[in-house]
């Protein structure tokens, strides 16, 4: 039926013909639309206007003495079938109906992972998408030297979008079901610190002005993610049962926790306040403690983690540090419940929801001062 789909998804009408004089002329006529089958009842309307217009006009030779009244008949209009929204529309429905439970950095990396797939296949109908369009874009991430972890990764949210608008929309396959890459060991895995790069990162920690000595240490001795100690105000730093614990929690609006668990006390280790870390609270008090450290969109951790990266002492990321108390904790025989209290996971036996995980903080404190 001579329809040509451009690039931009919009249904052309095109015809080439031959002039008398041998040249090649292409007639091209957008329909407006991109269902194609609106674009075929476009080009049959066009068609029989044209083939119409085409036919002579034939006067009668004489008109009768009594004509009778021609009775008007209406023709059938077939009813316009309304445009399909676009991926990009569709996927703002998602997008405002998911951040009312995720994180604004969850919601910021699914962002981009559906404005990826757009640039790559085009902003079309959700149902307009192909297994071999998904296939492709599988492809490229391959071609583009990404990690399968990152792949994977993609195509994990790709594939939640998908379901979503399968469930909301008609016509939708989800066809990046079953293309996940297998599960690879990466050779950059995480390790954690040994214990002559603990006693190294102890005193470079030392050697820092005093709001970066505490994260550091902090950090070594308690296993916290980075951005839950950069966040800290003065008064999470709480006397519990005469323990001093560092009270991890989103009870403030520039506050966020990874997960429910993550809600916890942590017994602060006599390292520390033997370093005089109570001193630098009291300095603090009525405010964060980590004042020098400037909000951004995924918390407080982000100028610490850059200038960390510069300036570790060993070349091990700060987030092995919450490796290395994991490790240590395990290594000593320390119970499951206390680890998972201490370092905020998921029990996966029990299901707790009180701070410290249901473990008293004497028992907390005891394992980390005899593990670490």
């Amino acid at each position: 039926m001579n329809l040509w789909l451009s690039p931009h998804g919009i249904w052309y009408y095109r015809k080439v013909t031959t002039l008398p004089c041998g040249r090649r002329k292409e007639i091209k006529k957008s329909l407006h639309t991109r269902d194609k089958l609106m674009a075929r009842a476009a080009v049959a309307k066009l068609l029989a206007c044209v083939r119409s217009k085409a036919k002579p006009v034939v006067q009668p030779t004489s008109e009768p003495e009594n004509p009778q009244p021609q009775s008007y008949i209406k023709p059938a209009v077939l009813a316009a079938k309304p445009l399909a929204p676009l991926l990009s529309v569709l996927s703002d429905r998602y997008l405002k109906e998911k951040a009312l439970s995720w994180a604004p950095k969850e919601l910021s990396n699914q962002k981009n992972y559906i404005g990826c797939f757009i640039k790559a296949l085009g902003d079309r109908p959700a149902a307009d998408y192909a297994k071999a369009d998904v296939v492709k874009f599988k492809e490229d991430l391959l071609n583009t030297g990404k990690s399968p972890t990152t792949i994977n990764k993609y195509l994990q949210k790709l594939s939640l979008l998908f379901n979503w608008l399968a469930n909301h929309q008609e016509g939708v396959i989800n066809h990046f079901a079953g293309l996940k890459l297998q599960r690879v060991k990466e050779t950059k895995a995480r390790s954690g610190y040994t214990m002559e790069e603990r006693q190294r990162f102890v005193q470079w920690a030392k050697k820092q002005e005093p709001y970066r000595r505490w994260i550091a240490l902090l950090g070594l001795y308690t296993g916290a993610r980075a951005n839950e100690i950069c966040q800290l105000y003065a008064d999470d730093v709480v006397l519990v049962d005469n323990i001093w614990c560092i009270k991890v929690q989103a009870g403030r609006p520039d506050q966020k926790l990874k997960t429910d668990n993550s809600k916890r006390l942590i017994p602060i280790h006599s390292e520390v306040l033997d370093a005089g870390f109570l001193a630098f609270v009291q300095e603090r008090v009525g405010g964060r403690l980590f004042v020098e450290l400037p909000h951004r969109q995924d918390g407080y951790s982000h100028l610490w983690g850059q200038w960390f990266s510069r300036n570790r002492p060993v070349p091990k990321d700060f987030h092995s540090l919450r490796h290395t108390v994991a490790t240590i904790l395990k290594d000593k025989g320390i119970p499951l419940q206390f680890a998972a209290a201490i370092l905020g996971h998921t029990n996966g036996a029990i299901s707790y929801d009180r701070y410290g995980g249901g473990v008293a903080v004497e028992k907390l404190q005891a394992a980390i001062e005899a593990a670490l």
